[in-house]
């Protein structure tokens, strides 16, 4: 049984049982926002943190793809690595904020 098919059993439940105690409904909300938590925030958190040790961690070489499509190498890295410098074609130098590289390429073998 799933943790979803669980909660909606729950949910029934407290539903079906108007003369219990209002207690099992002002249950079900914490349980639902610890749910969302573990289903929702913390692995959005944590692939945030992936992705900034990624940005981090660029260097003069790399190859990478943009949020906007764009694949290029890394040429230069200013700002306190705010800002990468692309080269995206032959004499083809592109600025771009850091936060917009998503993914770095894996180099052929």
């Amino acid at each position: 049984m799933t943790l979803n098919s669980i909660f909606i059993l729950q949910l029934a439940q407290a539903a079906g049982d108007g003369d219990k105690s209002p207690f099992n409904t002002l249950l079900l909300i914490p349980i639902m926002l610890v749910i969302m938590y573990f289903l929702v925030i913390r692995p959005q958190r944590s692939e945030e943190k992936k992705r900034k040790e990624m940005i981090g961690s660029l260097k003069k070489g790399d190859e990478v793809i943009t949020s906007s499509g764009i694949h290029g190498k890394v040429v230069e890295i200013k700002e306190n690595n705010e800002v990468v410098v692309l080269n995206i074609a032959k004499d083809t130098n592109v600025s771009f904020t850091a936060s917009t590289v998503v993914k770095k390429k894996q180099a052929d073998k």
